[in-house]
């Protein structure tokens, strides 16, 4: 029995007492923002990310994990309580809050949950949160870990702002622009080729600061029973990106490490939402939920299979642009809703 099983076992027998497990694992998820697979372990030209690399050799890449929104509001408020985002009325780009509007009854924020089940949970350096709902995310601390109890596991959600443009240009280690790869649609200028060298380059930078993350958890001895995700809001900020319904609008890295209950050196080629994080982190950690998750939890005893995976995307700020998107390895519908149009497309 491996780590992970023994955890989840030993938590459900403390469940009903409210208990935190003793060695329950910490969760350190670091988001991405606007940032699609760019990096070196995905294969990438031009960019070097030894850092993820690194993690994902000590872990698991996921080839084909697609957010459920193509902007971060709306991607944020799914992957912060398990649900679409329809489903909880948070589609709506950073309108709903405007609103006031709570959570739906049953539903709470993953922070919350695991509050529940007796972790300390927290901010650390980027604070962003980004939720389209009035309901409060149940943070202890936006100063990190370190005001928890001896022993008490923690959650820290830490978003790395650089990849959303503006980016900042890499001094240590600047990337030819002609070492790039650009996307057939794109016109191939100089213009072109350095704005996308540029966002490497930052991507480069973001790859040092999970670095120095990784490290702070390595000097206080909690790298071997931490549960480490790297992962992104929604997709790059390029042309038929992000706000939009194509692969580069959707499609994000997701890397997990975790010690003893991960096995090392995975690449999953499955179709995964973003979603699926929550449900993987409730799983555990054995907190509960009395509403089952819209997600699945990616590191169970039987493997995710989807033959789809969906998406949508109404309001960007006060623009509404509704599109659906539903996609299977192979092929892909985008469905368009016009204002007093035809059916769409």
């Amino acid at each position: 029995m491996n780590k992970r099983a023994f955890f989840i076992f030993a938590a459900a027998a403390l469940l009903v007492a409210g208990a935190v497990q003793a060695g329950a694992p910490n969760i350190v998820w670091i988001m991405l923002e606007d940032w699609c697979p760019d990096l070196s372990c995905y294969g990438t030209k031009g960019i070097e990310t030894p850092v993820c690399d690194q993690l994902a050799a000590e872990g698991v890449r996921y080839e084909n994990a697609f957010c459920t929104a193509p902007v971060c509001s709306t991607s944020r408020s799914a992957m912060m309580t398990g649900f679409h985002q329809n489903y909880i009325g948070a589609n709506q780009h950073r309108t709903a809050r405007k609103m006031q509007r709570p959570l739906p009854e049953g539903i709470k924020p993953l922070p919350v949950r695991l509050k529940e089940a007796g972790y300390y949970t927290c901010l650390f350096k980027g604070r962003k949160t980004d939720c389209n709902f009035k309901t409060p995310l149940g943070f202890d601390s936006t100063k990190g870990w370190g005001g928890r109890a001896k022993d008490q596991p923690f959650f820290a959600q830490i978003t790395l702002a650089g990849t959303h443009r503006t980016w900042q240009r890499d001094p240590q280690r600047p990337i030819d622009p002609a070492e790039i790869e650009l996307p057939p649609y794109y016109a191939d200028t100089p213009l072109a080729r350095r704005d996308w060298a540029n966002g490497l380059e930052q991507m480069q930078l973001c790859d040092r600061e999970i670095g120095a993350i990784l490290n702070q958890l390595e000097k206080e001895g909690l790298s071997e029973n931490t549960l480490v995700i790297v992962i992104g809001d929604n997709g790059r900020c390029h042309i038929r990106g992000k706000q939009f319904m194509y692969d580069p609008g959707l499609q994000v890295p997701v890397i997990m490490r975790w010690p003893g209950g991960i096995e090392p050196g995975q690449i999953n080629r499955g179709l995964i939402q973003t979603i699926d994080i929550s449900a993987t982190i409730l799983q555990a950690t054995g907190a509960t939920t009395e509403t089952p998750l819209h997600g699945k939890d990616l590191l169970g005893p039987d493997p995710v299979k989807r033959k789809y995976v969906f998406a949508a995307r109404d309001k960007m700020d006060d623009t509404h642009d509704a599109m659906r998107m539903i996609r299977s390895k192979d092929y892909k519908l985008i469905h368009i809703h016009p204002i007093g149009g035809a059916d769409g497309e």
